[in-house]
């Protein structure tokens, strides 16, 4: 413990330096751990383990977890105790004390993912391939029901091991890019340019999809049982178009430009819990798509830079051939007596609703298992209310078909799920405004509903789960479009 516990004043130390070293202390303990787990799952579901082995082990594993959480809380303290004491004796503005920013060439934080990645997929798929090869055939020599069910435990690690090799597949391929700021740092109320560099010729298939982010995060919970969560204050999208012009052949140029607004907060100077300003460039292409992020400085000047040339306008994409390239399904249709109809068929987002199924399907297993094993039924009750919950969403994802009439009337928002259908009828004088709004998320993927906003904050959802932001703005516009009586030329 000496490598942690210091007399003294604490020496300056870099993160990098300091992460390493308390890996390296915490591998034994992590072994000893493992090994303990292992020893309880193998004996507890052959029937070779009694209570005083079984609290031992247990005891064992906790105990090993509790000096893990340890080591890395002290390390964490002393180094926040660091930075918070040189960030009050460095005087330079907060956008030149992060090494990342210096000179306004970002670096694509894809690589430090990457080794995370198969940091936690060594780990776990070490410890379910030794669970499988202890637990499983014992299962299936005594029953062909258990043993079906930790099946489940290989096919978990084959997944992840799959997804993180076509994570390295990208990031080999498609190199180290930087963002290149044209305004070093970007000002609050003022733009962000420059320019993003791929060191790859990439030609998409519909495009390049840009998004700016401005995120809030918080870690709550103690040591041992610790939460991020990340929201949303802000967030603008454009798409480019795909035969962008470029200056070298072995190089791909993307111009960004985007104007910020001037009432959010300042980007944090340290990782970690603050405001995250985030660039994300993304496209698809013919084996692994392109994901660049950057973390970009935004901060509010005394004194704002003069503005700057759009570059971007030229390449903009615009939003009817970006409802054709993102193939969203929607149709507007104008109607023969006035207004507009608005289809949003079943099944839209496939891979939302994909994700959402697989893990209800996972959520459902438990239960089962829980069932099974004759769980107490309080226990069971709370995961099954949960899980129905759960299947009554995934079902809204796949079979909710929403159909709306907008005319100088009012709206008519109609859904329909199996034949089953539900009507509502809103005055035009109850319709004050029709915007699209934040709703569902997954990740850091936001979708949005389409609201009708009356007087008293009264909001109606007309529609759900739209993926993309300028297609939902845009529909929200021809909505409100469809509101306003035609005038009849003589």
């Amino acid at each position: 413990m000496g490598l942690i516990f210091k007399d003294g004043a604490p020496k300056q130390v870099s993160p990098k330096a300091a992460r390493t070293r308390v890996m390296l202390l915490c591998i034994p303990f992590a072994l000893m751990g493992l090994f303990a787990l292992v020893l309880l799952a193998h004996d507890g579901l052959l029937g070779g383990l009694n209570r005083q082995k079984a609290m031992s082990l247990l005891s064992a594993a906790i105990v090993c977890g509790g000096l893990i959480a340890l080591i890395f809380g002290i390390n964490a303290k002393k180094m926040a105790i660091q930075a918070q004491g040189s960030q009050a004796a460095d005087d330079r503005p907060l956008w030149l004390r992060r090494p990342e920013w210096q000179g306004g060439h970002i670096s694509n934080s894809s690589r430090k993912a990457v080794l995370l990645v198969w940091i936690l997929v060594v780990f776990w798929c070490g410890v379910l391939t030794v669970l499988s090869l202890l637990v499983l055939p014992p299962l299936l020599h005594r029953s062909h029901a258990a043993g079906l069910i930790v099946l489940i435990l290989p096919v978990l690690a084959l997944a992840v091991l799959i997804f993180t090799l076509r994570t390295t597949s990208a990031w080999k391929r498609f190199g180290q890019s930087i963002f290149d700021l044209e305004q070093f740092p970007a000002a609050a109320g003022g733009t962000l340019s420059g320019n993003i560099t791929i060191p790859a010729r990439l030609q998409p298939e519909h495009g390049w999809h840009l998004r700016l982010s401005c995120v809030r995060r918080q870690t709550t919970g103690r040591t041992n049982n610790r939460q991020t969560i990340d929201k949303v204050l802000w967030r603008e999208e454009k798409w480019l178009r795909a035969d962008l012009p470029q200056m070298e052949s072995a190089q791909t140029r993307l111009p960004v430009f985007f104007k910020l607004p001037a009432d959010l907060p300042d980007a944090s100077a340290l990782p970690g819990d603050g405001v995250h300003w985030k660039l994300e460039a993304s496209a698809t292409l013919r084996g692994p798509n392109f994901l660049g992020t950057f973390e970009v400085p935004v901060f509010k000047l005394a004194e704002p830079p003069e503005p700057v040339e759009d570059q971007a306008r030229a390449h903009v994409i615009s939003l009817e051939h970006l409802r054709e390239s993102i193939q969203s399904g929607i149709e507007v249709l104008d109607l023969p007596q006035g207004g507009r109809e608005f289809i949003f068929p079943a099944g839209r987002n496939p891979g939302f609703a994909g994700g959402a199924t697989f893990v209800c399907v996972i959520w459902t297993g438990i239960v089962a298992l829980l069932l099974l094993k004759g769980a107490p039924l309080p226990f069971v009750l709370i995961f099954s209310v949960m899980d129905l919950l759960m299947l009554a969403f995934v079902l809204d994802l796949w079979f909710r078909c929403s159909r709306v009439v907008v005319s100088p009337e009012g709206v008519l928002a109609g859904k329909s799920w199996f034949g089953f259908k539900q009507q509502t009828k809103i005055p035009r004088s109850q319709v004050s405004s029709i915007l699209a709004d934040i709703g569902a998320t997954a990740g850091h993927a936001l979708y949005y509903d389409l609201k009708a906003h009356g007087p008293g904050g009264k909001e109606i959802v007309l529609a759900k789960n739209l993926k993309h932001r300028p297609e939902a703005d845009w529909l929200a516009g021809q909505m409100t479009a469809a509101l306003v009586p035609q005038q009849v030329k003589a």
